[in-house]
């Protein structure tokens, strides 16, 4: 006897319970009607728009910076004696980017949570915040050709995306039950009680990693000079004010390109951690031992040791070693899981091939 299950919206003969949820089957005539046909509208909510989360949280990260700045600004009057000189050192350049991220990315997880485009929004959020971080520094009379205030909202930017994609990810949106009727009859079960695919698991895609590792090894060796070249061809229109600096802004790239290199290796794989892991062992390894080759760290790592409080001799140095290794590590973790959510991976060849057929 044909039997249906009013949850599933769907036909099983043979059983008196649902395979899928398990509940009691009916008889189709014994079916309760729809909510449509009892005319029972749904319950209208707001529904924010994605600009409009965007606009919401640059106004909640701007708000939050400001609070922390004026921590920040008690704590150094508490502590320092030079209050003026201390906001003009390397350390104060550093203070502030942290806190100026640190806003972003909150505003970027709150405007994000319960939505569906959390890495846009993040990435704008923390988009607008950098370009108005950038006005604000030009105002009060901040050369506007200095490198390390143009990469001020691209860091921004990566790092609201991140935010936006962690507060998606965590709080995700309220699922809506509008569906469209099934194709099939109520009384069909053939098309119904197709047997499932087994999943196929999510292999490592060993390129990916390689290329990654490749990318991360690159961007490393070659911020330094990045960095000069883009002085040099810009015929002194960008520059940066002192040596810490230009620095700063050469860890800044190498930290980049480390995130490049783990979202190019977790894209599209669904195992974007995993990864992320292998990218990132492969990655710091090869980047020590051409540290050890070379006999010396290039300019990011010794900015990330000096930074971390890292005493390390040389790249021989296992404290250098692993510090660097981590450091590469744990950034192309995130990286790696960074481009697994904003590339998914695609749906297995059998299913996609199915719906060509059903699209011809």
């Amino acid at each position: 006897m044909l039997l249906y299950c009013p949850d599933c919206q769907a036909a099983f003969t043979g059983v008196s319970r649902c395979p899928r949820c398990s509940g009691l089957l009916l008889m189709p005539e014994e079916a309760p009607p729809s909510a449509d046909e009892l005319a029972h509208a749904p319950i209208p909510h707001f529904k924010p728009t994605p600009t409009a989360r965007a606009v919401m949280g640059t106004i909640i990260a701007l708000g939050f910076y400001l609070g922390l700045r004026k921590l920040t600004t008690a704590w150094v009057l508490a502590t320092t004696d030079d209050y003026e000189n201390w906001w003009l050192s390397a350390n104060a350049l550093v203070v502030v980017f942290v806190l100026q991220t640190v806003a972003a990315a909150f505003g970027a997880v709150l405007s994000s949570a319960g939505g569906r485009r959390g890495i846009t929004v993040g990435g704008a959020v923390g988009g607008f915040c950098g370009g108005l971080f950038l006005i604000a520094e030009v105002i009060a009379g901040a050369p506007p050709t200095q490198l390390v205030l143009l990469m001020q909202p691209i860091i921004l930017a990566v790092a609201g995306a991140v935010a936006g994609a962690v507060g998606s990810w965590y709080w995700a949106a309220v699922p809506e039950f509008e569906l469209p009727p099934p194709l099939v009859k109520k009384s069909s079960s053939i098309e119904l009680m197709s047997e499932a695919p087994k999943d196929s698991g999510r292999p490592t895609i060993w390129y990916r990693v390689v290329v990654g590792a490749m990318i991360i090894l690159a961007g490393i060796s070659l911020a330094e000079r990045a960095r000069r070249l883009a002085e040099k061809s810009s015929g002194g229109l960008l520059k940066v004010a002192s040596r810490s600096q230009g620095e700063f802004m050469s860890w800044q790239i190498a930290a980049l390109a480390v995130l490049a290199g783990g979202a190019f290796a977790g894209s599209g794989t669904g195992a974007g951690i995993r990864h992320g892991v292998f990218t990132g062992i492969l990655g710091g390894t090869g980047v020590a031992i051409v540290g050890v080759i070379r006999g010396e760290f290039s300019q990011p790592e010794e900015y990330f040791l000096n930074w971390m409080t890292l005493k390390a001799s040389g790249p021989n140095d296992p404290v250098g070693f692993l510090g660097v290794g981590l450091g590469v590590l744990a950034t192309s973790v995130v990286g790696g899981w960074f481009g697994g959510q904003l590339l998914m991976t695609l749906a297995p060849p059998h299913m996609r091939q199915q719906r060509l057929h059903a699209a011809d």
